[in-house]
C-alpha cells in the first residue's frame, strides 16, 4: 500500500507516468469507487445534497473514462486505457483527500477563504498532474495535456451543471 501511495505522490509531482502503474482492474475499480465517494463528500455543498453530488460524480466518472478512451483511440494507444484511467482516478483520490483534509479544519476555524484558496491551488496542481498523465499516455507535450484537461473540465462541468445544477449561486 505504501508503494502505491508513493507512486501517486510521484505521479502528482510529474516524476512518474501511467506506464509505471500495474494494469489492474481491481485497483481501477477501487480507485473509481473512492473517487466517487470522496468527490461526493467534497461536492455536497456545491450541489446542495449528497444525492446530487453523487450523481454529478458518477456522471463525471463516466465522461472522464469515455474522454480517455476516445483520446487514446484517436492516438492508437487504446491498450494504455486501464493504466491511464487508473492514474487519473488515483490523482483524483489524492487531490480529493487533500481537499477534505484542508476544508474541514479551515471551516471549523472560520477561515473558509483560506480553504477556498488552497482548493484553487490544488485544482491547478491537479490539472497539471493530469496533463502529465496525458503527456505520457498520448505522447504529447505537457502543455498540450494540460490544455486538454482544462478543456475537458470546462466542457464536463457545463454538462454536469445542466443535469445537476449547483446549489451555490442560484
Amino acid at each position: 500500500m505504501r508503494a502505491l501511495i508513493d507512486y501517486f505522490i510521484r505521479l502528482a509531482v510529474l516524476k512518474r507516468g501511467p506506464q509505471d502503474l500495474p494494469s489492474s482492474p481491481e485497483l481501477f475499480a477501487l480507485l473509481a469507487v473512492l473517487n466517487v465517494l470522496i468527490g461526493t463528500a467534497n461536492g455536497t455543498a456545491l450541489f446542495g445534497n449528497a444525492g446530487a453530488a453523487l450523481g454529478a460524480n458518477v456522471l463525471d466518472l463516466g465522461l472522464t473514462l469515455i474522454m480517455l478512451l476516445v483520446l487514446l483511440q484517436f492516438r492508437g494507444h487504446v491498450a494504455r486505457w486501464l493504466q491511464t484511467a487508473t492514474a487519473f482516478l488515483g490523482l483524483g483520490v489524492l487531490a480529493g483527500c487533500l481537499m477534505l483534509f484542508v476544508r474541514g479544519p479551515a471551516t471549523s476555524l472560520g477561515i473558509t477563504e483560506l480553504a477556498m484558496l488552497i482548493d484553487f491551488v490544488l485544482a491547478i496542481w491537479l490539472h497539471v498532474a493530469l496533463g502529465g498523465v496525458l503527456r505520457h499516455a498520448l505522447g504529447i507535450p505537457l502543455l498540450a495535456g494540460v490544455v486538454i484537461v482544462l478543456s475537458y473540465t470546462i466542457m464536463a462541468f457545463n454538462l454536469i451543471a445542466r443535469v445537476f445544477p449547483p446549489a451555490i449561486g442560484t
